[in-house]
């Protein structure tokens, strides 16, 4: 048996099974409710705190309720219908009261007390369970099930520990000691880091040593001490998590925007091409109180936007079906039959991006969003930059493509035009100099605020980290009050002749040779009484400096346009940035119509252009949750196609040409519209 079948899409489901629910539990039923919400791989409760076998270690408790072999009778009939089954695994916590039988193998905090998760003990990762009671579980269910298709290790991580043994194995490998939590020492994440990815390494040694065929997914959880570079290396299938319930996670607090299963599809592209990820989409609205329903429109968004991207989708539903608050279940057989019929259109898919941005997690670890997963509240970091200037170029209509520092090359960097580094403050020197190159031999990049603040490891560079910007960003000036000139004509022609626009919060006064005339900043003004606000120019610090270097040029803007679009949704910035890319790498492939809250995303599939319209005009609140359709609008595609039609049902989609463009006549979108662009033979 080989691992082939990570190479092609499948559709996953997860029933996070309550221990309860093995009374009376019909696995004939449950898998049925496998095949109707159109899934051909199947998560299936396994081992750790609570096994769902027979199992003869005394190191698992086999669930309670359960009187026959749950998880053999589910892979047997998983296969009678053709449907893969991975093995869920979670090692992280134990049974409460085991600590009392088994001291060492907990995780204690500093004051000696267990550590606790949903009041459950967690467990040390260099502990015995770890070390010696994983493998023992994991080689009993190969022997046992031979048929299972792999194993999804959820929660996975490596808990701050202050046990004598952890203490010690810190100290002989970093020279320091356990961090207390509120402090955030690199030598002590690097090793958290490095322990976990060498730990799985070897135990997808262990599984493929056993089974040539079975899968190691580790479930990424936004911890950290997770390095997404090597646990990529590590895992044969990239599992990440999308939820976006209404109210995340509180122990886990996650990243909550409208384009965060983008943002993991196209990560996975960028650590793992060959493989589609598998990202696990919360049916709970509440996380921390699982037995609501998410609304049917924000589970759709996040499923549809996932498996646009290419990904895996696998919703995890907490339950049955057949639960007590079933409200997003039609939602989801209804997608399900969608892409049980749809599944052809989404093998193979191509970027279609001329531009891609750059995702630094270790500015996001050691810059100013101190590693959380979602930023700083203010928004002065390298993670609220990221997401406003993907939601600018997806405003924009441009396909994107998202690198991820510290796994750049050469060839990567040569599928594009133009680059994106998006406050990217912690920059390598390997990282730099393939920059620099990608600049001199005719690349575009865009550079904000303090890009090449400090190296990868948070220290602060002494000289500038880019040849092509050979300045340092230096101290930050508050400029709320002042504004930006637009007295350049490229500028001024794409803002109608305004004089002005906005600048707000962080600015670098950096001091380069400049090819650019085209913003400066004018204040900023202390007096903003309305019988002084006199704007007088003109502006002297540049807000865009612009410079040639070799074939290419490289682009600065000494300040926080993405942040501020992604809190603020400021439209003169998109403006601003549409006239600095669109000479780089010209005219957006779609155009539109309608407004920003339809998304689209576009890919190739050899010679057809797949169109994907997604409909995030939300009622009027805070976070999507209900959906208002859309009538009456066009979109104009740059190909060659002569003809659209759904995917899904092939209905035509009525169009006309102009020139170069195909244009789309949408008459009325719901959730969403995938559309195939065919040659008028096809």
């Amino acid at each position: 048996m080989s691992l082939e079948w990570t190479n092609n899409p499948i559709r996953f489901f997860q029933h996070l099974l309550r221990e309860s629910d093995a009374k009376n539990l019909d696995v004939k039923s449950l898998i049925s409710e496998v095949t109707e919400v159109g899934a051909g791989g199947y998560i299936a409760m396994g081992g750790g705190f609570s096994a769902w076998y027979p199992t003869a270690r005394t190191s698992q408790t086999i669930n309670p309720y359960l009187d026959f072999d749950f998880l053999g009778t589910v892979i047997d009939a998983a296969k009678e219908n053709d449907i893969r089954v991975l093995v869920r695994m979670d090692i992280s916590k134990g049974r409460a009261g085991m600590d009392g039988n088994h001291p060492d193998w907990f995780v204690r905090r500093e004051d000696g007390s267990v550590s606790k998760v949903w009041d459950m003990p967690q467990i040390c990762a260099t502990g015995p369970f770890w070390q010696d009671e994983v493998f023992a579980i994991l080689d009993e269910i190969i022997t046992r099930y031979p048929l299972l298709d792999g194993f999804f290790f959820n929660y996975l991580h490596v808990p701050r520990c202050f046990c004598s043994r952890c203490v010690k194995i810190v100290w002989d490998s970093t020279g320091g000691s356990v961090p207390s939590p509120s402090v955030r020492a690199i030598g002590y994440e690097r090793w958290r880091q490095n322990f976990l990815a060498d730990h799985m390494a070897r135990v997808r040694r262990f599984i493929r040593a056993r089974h040539q065929g079975a899968a190691l997914v580790p479930y990424h959880h936004v911890h950290d001490g997770w390095d997404i570079r090597r646990m990529a290396e590590i895992s044969d299938v990239i599992g990440s998590q999308v939820s976006n319930p209404v109210i995340p996670n509180p122990v886990d607090p996650q990243p909550m925007w409208n384009f965060w299963a983008a943002e993991e599809a196209l990560t996975a592209r960028a650590l793992k091409p060959e493989t589609a990820p598998i990202l696990i989409q919360t049916s709970s609205e509440v996380f921390a109180s699982r037995q609501t329903s998410m609304p049917s429109a924000r589970l759709v968004h996040n499923l549809i936007q996932a498996a646009a991207h290419g990904a895996n989708t696998a919703p995890a539903v907490n339950g049955l079906l057949s639960q007590s608050d079933t409200r997003f279940v039609p939602a989801l057989r209804d997608f399900g039959d969608y892409q049980l019929r749809a599944e052809e259109w989404y093998r193979d898919l191509q970027s279609a991006a001329k531009v891609a941005i750059v995702k630094s997690e270790d500015s996001r670890l050691w810059g100013r969003d101190d590693g959380r997963a979602a930023g700083t509240v203010d928004g002065r970091g390298h993670v609220s930059e990221f997401r406003g200037l993907f939601e600018i170029l997806a405003d924009l209509r441009y396909p994107c493509d998202v690198l991820v520092a510290g796994n750049l090359d050469r060839k990567k960097l040569a599928a594009y035009d133009a680059m994106v580094l998006p406050a990217v403050e912690a920059l390598s020197q390997d990282d730099a100099e393939l920059i620099d190159a990608f600049v001199a031999a005719g690349g575009q990049i865009f550079v904000t605020a303090d890009t090449g603040r400090t190296d990868e490891n948070g220290r602060a560079k002494v000289a500038a980290a880019l040849n092509c910007l050979p300045g340092l960003p230096g101290d930050a000036l508050d400029v709320t009050g002042a504004y930006f000139d637009l007295d350049a004509p490229q500028i001024s022609r794409a803002f109608g002749g305004i004089p002005h626009i906005a600048a707000a919060g962080d600015f670098w006064p950096v001091n380069l040779a400049n090819d650019s005339d085209c913003l400066r900043l004018i204040g900023p003004y202390a007096n903003n009484a309305p019988e002084f606000t006199v704007v007088e120019g003109p502006g002297k610090a540049p807000g865009v400096i612009a410079r040639r270097f070799g074939k290419g040029r490289a682009t600065w803007l000494p300040w926080r346009i993405g942040s501020l679009y992604h809190q603020f949704s400021v439209p003169e910035y998109r403006t601003l940035f549409a006239a600095l890319i669109e000479p780089a790498i010209g005219l957006p492939p779609v155009k539109t119509s309608a407004s920003s809250a339809v998304e689209t995303i576009l890919y190739r599939r050899g010679e057809t252009d797949i169109l994907h319209l997604l409909n995030g005009a939300a009622a009027r609140q805070k976070v999507l949750t209900e959906l208002t359709p859309l009538a009456g609008f066009d979109v104009a595609v740059t190909t060659g196609a002569r003809r659209a039609i759904q995917i899904g049902d092939g209905r035509e989609v009525p169009s006309t040409r102009n020139g170069d463009q195909l244009v789309l006549h949408i008459d009325r979108l719901e959730g969403f519209m995938a559309i195939a662009l065919l040659s008028s033979g096809s």
